[in-house]
């Protein structure tokens, strides 16, 4: 919903009262919503813990800048313009796409040591593509930066 503030406060981007205000850089106004009501579940805890482990394995920065780049030449469209794509939802693309070509892979357990040991795919971005994890982009090989 469009929010109309009074009293000179020209804008309030946060919390309050049960809402979330938020600024729209598509429409130039801030807008508001419920704030959502999430169950705490067993299933949510375990899908928590396994993002903190894949997190904690801590990617170089050279590994961030190659899956910021690789992001700039995948969605380098119109729709994309102006906003800059996270390196962190590509990771889990590539760490998720993963477990699935090695069922016994358990992401909860997973380290920097078993990821260079077992010479998994994840190790470059060009290796993620080249493994099916991502689709290929122009001048996907250059992207050779390690994990």
């Amino acid at each position: 919903m469009k929010v109309i503030f009074k009293h000179m406060v020209s804008g309030f981007i946060g919390n309050a009262d049960d809402m979330i205000y938020y600024y729209d850089p598509r429409l130039g106004r801030v807008l508001a919503r419920r704030k959502p009501r999430v169950k705490a579940t067993a299933r949510n805890y375990a899908f928590g813990n396994t993002i903190k482990n894949i997190m904690s394995i801590h990617p170089s920065p050279a590994y961030k800048d190659d899956l910021m780049s690789y992001a700039e030449r995948c969605y380098n469209t119109p729709l994309f313009k102006g906003v800059r794509p996270l390196w962190n939802n590509l990771y889990m693309k590539i760490m998720f796409a993963m477990q699935k070509d090695y069922p016994g892979m358990d992401l909860n357990t997973l380290s920097r040591a078993d990821i260079i040991d077992l010479a998994l795919p994840c190790r470059t971005v060009s290796n993620a593509v080249a493994a099916g994890y991502l689709p290929e982009v122009r001048n996907w090989q250059e992207l050779t930066a390690a994990l």
